[in-house]
């Protein structure tokens, strides 16, 4: 398999995972949403994923996927690296890159900010959301990519054969 070919098949498993495991969890969430009054709850449900903080955390998603899912079938397919240690390096990469925009985001919009509060800052919008949502979300971004790490081995081994 060629350089190129093991980039595309990367980024097809990567994405196609991620893909598969947003799109569980939104429809969790919707539900989560609508338990009480379904009408009100579609309509809180479609605002809170209308939000363009959120669109663009799904592209940094998404963005990130396709570049590391690329990467990430390089090494596994060509170089014959370790499919764990890849997963976990990207899973990581990706959660606090995410983690970082959304701290960026809540200082600049925090009114209190001020360079005496930095201390507070730091914990308040990037400490706190990488210890609730980083573990929430690890588990689950751990599982497809050892998923898809784990078939870009596969086809490597399908190939030789």
């Amino acid at each position: 398999m060629t350089s190129q070919e093991a980039q595309t098949f990367g980024i097809t498993k990567t994405l196609k995972a991620t893909g598969l495991i947003v799109l569980l969890l939104l429809v969790v969430f919707m539900f989560e949403q609508t338990r009480g009054d379904f009408a009100n709850g579609i309509l809180f449900f479609t605002q809170a994923i209308s939000n363009i903080h959120f669109l663009v955390i799904l592209i940094i998603l998404f963005g990130l996927t396709f570049l590391f899912g690329a990467k990430a079938g390089k090494e596994i397919i060509i170089q014959k690296k370790n499919i764990v240690f890849i997963s976990v390096k990207y899973v990581i990469l990706i959660i606090l890159i995410i983690v970082i925009y959304a701290a960026i985001v809540g200082v600049i919009m925090d009114k209190t900010s001020s360079p005496d509060n930095f201390q507070r800052l730091v914990t308040t919008y990037f400490l706190t959301p990488l210890a609730r949502t980083g573990f929430l979300v690890i588990v689950p971004m751990l599982l497809i990519w050892l998923w898809a790490t784990n078939q870009m081995k596969l086809a490597d081994k399908k190939k030789k054969k």
